[in-house]
């Protein structure tokens, strides 16, 4: 069987042309599909198949810009045009960039299969002339398809011929490679595989959406996981962030396949990785010992934590609260859309409550919050604080005007505004980083009151405001941070000498 892609942007022609034509009967297999020429170029390094039917215009990229991107790489690939009407003359023009032949949409059936079988005989002729010195499959080849097989009863010596001291298996991934980079980057990092001024044998091959270097050279230790990453950087044109997850090393090639799924189950943790990048078997046991919690982190309580951060000024403190947030997520469990997921959903609530304290930052909240679709396209959690933290500096520095509040200040003027909010003198102490019982003499030295003490006072001064209104006093309650309404009514009879009920009374009649 030769094997077919179809490559147009239509879904209705993709399907179409897979269920209207008997494949295996013309001796042919669709092997997969593209939506567009960036696509095509994708999938066809993946399968190379041996007939593309090209769509002559798509969004981005034509049929006709695929071919000649093709041809630099595969002279002998086989091609058949698919044009509207209105191509017509274009498509003739793409027979002398070598492809087989053009059918008009809508396509006809018996037509299709005609050219189908005089494609086939060409294929067929090739394939008998080539029969008698039939190239040796690459190694890398080799590799690729012990590895992408599911046959557990396939051996490694029986398929790869290699006779290794050791064996190590490191898994890449180049991040923000698009189009052509990404076609040339196989062929760049074949130039490291093919030296041997170390006399250890390695082997870069294809690992789906990642690239494989199999090594007989180990590299152990994190310095040189390290420094193999920034060798593979130098020799990029283009230079991209690049991740590794390394393996275990093995003396035995039958443990190819186990240790090429632990390198790739190191890759699933790239998101949690190091400033470096690397990802071995030292991250994976943090990973096991760490203590999972059963219940991902609630977005409102941590919004109110970073909340109160932004509110004081303070980003170290708010970077701290990131860094916590990551951390409770990572011992969660949770994937890393879902972690991005929730910290874009903490700081749309975070800041969403900033307007109300800080009278015209309306526009400079807007600004900031529009970073959330940036934090879906970071690589780590890392990059993720690190651009939040950026942007909340930004934010803070609009709003600040330059002025230096005391820590005192800062926490009596936070009062103020938030005062119905379920404060207690430990939170403070850990936004602002002091020890709490410190922090509380300070308070009061500063205040003559203690923490509780002044938040009451503030509480029941509003309260008072509020009654003199009219309002009822569960309402009152509420609205000023008591839960309890009996408690409510203690505390301000303890401080006015009068219920709240006959103090509402009293005003009501005094006006």
């Amino acid at each position: 069987m030769f094997k077919v892609m179809i490559v147009d942007d239509e879904p209705a022609i993709r399907e179409g042309l897979k269920t209207i034509i008997n494949w295996n009967e013309i001796g042919f297999e669709v092997v997969d599909a593209a939506v567009n020429g960036r696509d095509a170029l994708q999938k066809f390094e993946r399968w190379k198949p041996d007939l593309t039917i090209m769509d002559i215009r798509m969004p981005g990229m034509s049929g006709l810009e695929v071919i000649e991107q093709i041809r630099e790489q595969y002279q002998h690939a086989h091609f058949l045009i698919l044009s509207g009407h209105a191509d017509f003359e274009y498509a003739r023009k793409a027979l002398g960039y070598g492809v087989d032949g053009y059918l008009l949409k809508p396509v006809d059936e018996d037509e299709m299969q005609d050219e189908l079988r005089r494609v086939y005989g060409s294929l067929h002729r090739h394939q008998q002339d080539m029969i008698v010195h039939i190239p040796e499959t690459p190694l890398y080849e080799k590799v690729e398809q012990f590895l992408g097989s599911s046959s557990a009863s396939q051996q490694g010596e029986d398929i790869l011929d290699l006779d290794w001291e050791r064996y190590q298996m490191i898994i890449l991934e180049f991040c923000h490679l698009h189009g052509e980079e990404s076609i040339q980057l196989f062929a760049q990092l074949q130039k490291f595989s093919d030296c041997t001024s170390d006399q250890h044998h390695r082997l870069i091959f294809r690992a789906g959406q990642y690239i494989g270097l199999l090594t007989e050279k180990p590299y152990v230790q994190n310095h040189e996981l390290i420094q193999l990453k920034e060798q593979l950087w130098s020799l990029l044109h283009a230079q991209p962030e690049i991740y590794l997850g390394a393996s275990d090393v093995v003396s035995d090639q039958e443990d190819l396949r186990s240790i090429y799924q632990e390198a790739l189950s190191f890759m699933g943790q790239r998101f949690w990785s190091d400033d470096h990048g690397v990802l071995s078997k030292e991250l994976a046991e943090i990973w096991k010992k760490e203590e999972s919690s059963a219940e991902a982190p609630l977005a409102g309580e941590w919004s109110d934590r970073l909340y109160y951060t932004v509110d004081i000024r303070n980003l170290a403190a708010a970077e701290r609260v990131l860094n916590e947030l990551c951390d409770v997520c990572w011992k969660a469990r949770l994937s890393e859309r879902e972690v991005k997921s929730l910290c874009s959903h903490v700081l749309s609530l975070a800041l969403s409550r900033l307007p109300a304290s800080v009278p015209g930052s309306g526009s400079a909240v807007q600004q900031c919050l529009s970073l959330i679709p940036e934090l879906y396209a970071v690589s780590t959690t890392k990059q993720m604080i690190a651009l939040v933290v950026s942007r909340l500096d930004q934010l803070l520095q609009s709003i600040n005007h330059g002025t230096h509040e005391s820590v005192m200040k800062q926490m009596t003027d936070f009062i103020q505004r938030n005062y119905s909010d379920n404060l207690k003198l430990e939170l403070l102490a850990e936004i602002f980083n002091y020890n709490s019982a410190y922090l509380g003499k300070m308070f009061k030295t500063h205040t003559g009151e203690s923490f509780n003490h002044f938040l009451d006072q503030v509480r029941l001064e509003q309260a008072k405001s509020l009654l003199a209104q009219g309002m009822k006093v569960h309402k009152v309650a509420s609205q000023v941070g008591y839960a309890n309404v009996d408690y409510f009514h203690s505390k301000f009879k303890k401080y006015t000498g009068i219920s709240p009920s006959a103090y509402r009374d009293q005003e009501s009649t005094d006006s």
